[in-house]
């Protein structure tokens, strides 16, 4: 179930009822890995026995990177403590026995706590694109240095000699060493 660099931080032991064997529990276990929150359930038997074959699985997942909403609360008619994990097109209910609320509560700290480190991080790279297109608006100035001309500054530039006249007030092509000039104006 799990992927190619995925490891197990935190698990917890849960319980999930369906609603065509209500009252038949799918014993599993609810993981919370690097990249996302996973459960793993066993559904139970059929009454009615069939042919040997394997063991089906329940796998639900919900990655960090998604909105996942938590209500704690009673479930299954307010008979056992548990979870209700809301993601974007899937919803699942979870029982879980007191004695592994604690490690339940790990679970969802862990994976709030991840959550948390991935939304800094969006923020962090957001502010670091805004810094980087304001960069690249701000008006570009060249100081002069001795043996330098107007037309070979018009050309490290990529610009021509009459915007630079224009974007400095220049009235003719001569420069002082030590001036300071607009190349590239505010976008």
């Amino acid at each position: 179930m799990l992927e190619r660099g995925e490891t197990i931080d935190w698990r917890a032991p849960v319980m999930a009822r369906h609603w065509w064997h209500y009252f038949r529990v799918t014993h599993g276990v609810l993981v919370a890995t690097n990249r996302r929150l996973l459960y793993v359930g066993v559904p139970p038997a059929d009454v009615l026995p069939r042919e040997p074959e394997p063991q089906l699985l329940e796998e639900s997942s919900f990655p960090y990177d998604r909105p996942i909403d938590i209500w704690r609360g009673r479930v299954f008619l307010g008979n056992l403590n548990g979870i209700v994990i809301r993601a974007p097109g899937q919803m699942r209910t979870f029982g879980v026995a007191s004695s592994e609320r604690v490690r339940l509560d790990s679970v969802l700290a862990l994976m709030s706590r991840r959550q948390k480190e991935i939304r800094d991080r969006d923020e962090d790279e957001r502010q670091k694109a805004l810094a980087s297109a304001q960069a690249v608006r701000r008006p570009v100035y060249h100081l002069i240095q001795r043996g330098e001309a107007l037309e070979l500054i018009a050309r490290q530039y990529n610009v021509t000699v009459e915007q630079l006249q224009a974007w400095n007030n220049l009235l003719t092509p001569r420069i002082r060493i030590g001036q300071n000039l607009l190349v590239k104006p505010r976008t």
